[in-house]
């Protein structure tokens, strides 16, 4: 089943089973259909294959959002809770593989002080 429209699962509940692994930190970006904009910072959950009950598509990713830089940026598959950005923070959503840009800087850092 791919995900189109809206889900109506709460956003910000804890995930069900463990997709813990395969986190890392990444940049979430919107297209505005001339660029990309950095809209966030949070962690991508790659092991995830279900959101909101929804099954992701190769596609799709999970990722929380950690750090909100455009507020008012719509999110491009929002739910009943989040439609931007603002709205996301410490919230899980389904977000464009291709808009979720993996961040060495901060996985190199994290590595560096521990």
């Amino acid at each position: 089943m791919t995900q189109t429209g809206r889900s109506g699962k709460g956003s910000c509940s804890a995930p069900l089973g463990n997709d813990m692994d395969g986190t890392h930190p990444c940049q979430l970006y919107i297209w505005d259909g001339i660029e990309k904009t950095l809209v966030a910072r949070g962690k991508v959950f790659e092991a995830a294959t279900i959101l909101h009950g929804m099954e992701l598509s190769e596609d799709e990713v999970k990722v929380t959002v950690e750090e909100v830089l455009v507020s008012f940026a719509l999110v491009r598959m929002p739910t009943d809770e989040v439609y931007i950005v603002a709205q996301a923070l410490q919230c899980f959503l389904t977000w464009p593989r291709d808009l979720d840009v993996f961040d060495p800087l901060v996985q190199t850092l994290k590595h560096t002080i521990y």
